[in-house]
């Protein structure tokens, strides 16, 4: 950051931020590697973001907002503490993760499959949201690679679509 032109009281306004965001990614990872090992056989399997910020435009102030998130920092200390624990970490290429459905039986892969958070499988009608979907192939992604199997992932819930009422006067039905 620049300091020219900054009090000192913006500066140690800053590094006050600087410590809590530190913090809190100290807590988190410890978390994160607590509730990964209660697991019989514990991993950890994380998406290459790499060039994830290359391609993210949401105006001036949200990009601002995102692009200071220390994704990198997280994952580190989640590395870190994982390694104490014995739990290996994974990288995994997203390539596709969102497009690709996370039913074992069909693992279909299309650009129609996905709209905005939305994931409805043109070939079997599965429907769930994007992300998580996409977290999941991920998930059997890492598994694969460390030649594990995890039952549970095969047989995913349905995910049901609840519309929300809209608030106001409500008209009764006749």
């Amino acid at each position: 950051m620049q300091n020219a032109g900054k009090s000192s009281f913006d500066r140690t306004f800053e590094q006050k931020e600087e410590r809590f965001v530190h913090d809190q990614l100290h807590k988190l990872s410890q978390q994160v590697v607590e509730w990964v090992s209660q697991f019989e056989k514990p991993a950890i399997v994380f998406e290459d973001l790499k060039d994830m910020r290359d391609s993210i435009d949401y105006g001036t102030r949200m990009n601002r907002r995102l692009h200071s998130l220390p994704f990198r920092k997280l994952r580190e200390f989640i590395t870190y503490k994982a390694a104490f624990q014995g739990i290996p970490p994974n990288e995994i290429n997203p390539e596709y993760t969102s497009q690709a459905c996370s039913r074992t039986a069909c693992e279909h892969t299309t650009r129609a499959n996905r709209d905005k958070k939305r994931f409805k499988c043109v070939e079997c009608g599965r429907q769930d949201h994007a992300d998580r979907n996409a977290a999941i192939n991920i998930a059997k992604k890492g598994l694969k690679k460390l030649d594990r199997n995890v039952p549970a992932l095969n047989t995913l819930p349905q995910v049901m679509k609840v519309r929300r009422q809209t608030s106001g006067p409500s008209t009764p039905q006749p």
